[in-house]
């Protein structure tokens, strides 16, 4: 469903996604804004009032008064509501039709995609992280000197927690070419038929050619002896 007004299309800033993922974590989590207030308060060191959690989610739309989100505030939401950080920088779907902002978007704004490939990574690029994450798998922590303290923790296969970001790129750009997937299936499928009506058809047409073309016939002979 198209979200421009006056044949406008919708620009959103960044923190305008996260307001707006915000709202739909709450909703994934059955909270009211009074109960997700109570659950981020631990990670925020102080509880929203209700008004204010409601103006954090109403400034998804209202570009007067856009909340700005800190890292450290981005980390207390992944905590809060228990989902991964990319979660929240996750843009509204193709069909909400709208844009992202930024000092090189223009008035028309960027490609939503552009978001994505900054969570997602690209396939040029993705590389320097998973090579961080190794190290930090194979790095042991030092022993702590008070058995009351527990060793920070260094689990084996962080990497391979990158490879369905990978499968979800490539989802999230086959939506972008065809739509949803059920719909993407049935566009390739259909352009399948169309490649072997067109193979068939060039095998039929190369079949006809032979048959017609003089260069195929045997040559005609006369009669022994020749012409009386």
């Amino acid at each position: 469903m198209s979200t421009r007004k006056f044949g406008i299309r919708r620009v959103m800033t960044t923190n305008q996604v996260v307001a707006y993922n915000v709202a739909k974590a709450r909703t994934i989590r059955g909270w009211t804004q009074e109960q997700a207030a109570e659950e981020l308060a631990p990670y925020l060191e102080a509880k929203l009032s209700t008004a204010s959690f409601s103006a954090l989610e109403r400034s998804a739309w209202n570009v007067n008064r856009i909340k700005q989100f800190s890292a450290d505030e981005m980390f207390a939401l992944a905590r809060g509501f228990d989902l991964p950080i990319g979660f929240f920088f996750t843009p509204p779907p193709p069909s909400f039709d709208a844009a992202l902002s930024g000092p090189d978007a223009g008035m028309k704004g960027l490609d939503p995609i552009v978001l994505l490939d900054a969570v997602l990574g690209t396939p040029d690029n993705i590389g320097h992280w998973e090579a961080e994450l190794l190290t930090y798998s194979a790095s042991v922590a030092p022993t702590p000197r008070s058995k009351r303290d527990k060793p920070n923790v260094a689990p084996r296969g962080l990497a391979q927690r990158l490879e369905p970001l990978g499968a979800l790129r490539a989802k999230a750009l086959l939506r972008q070419a065809f739509g949803e997937l059920a719909d993407a299936s049935g566009v390739l499928e259909r352009l399948a038929e169309a490649l072997r009506t067109l193979d068939e058809s060039a095998v039929d047409d190369t079949a006809d050619t032979r048959a017609v073309d003089p260069a195929q016939e045997p040559p005609a002979t006369g009669r022994k002896g020749g012409a009386r």
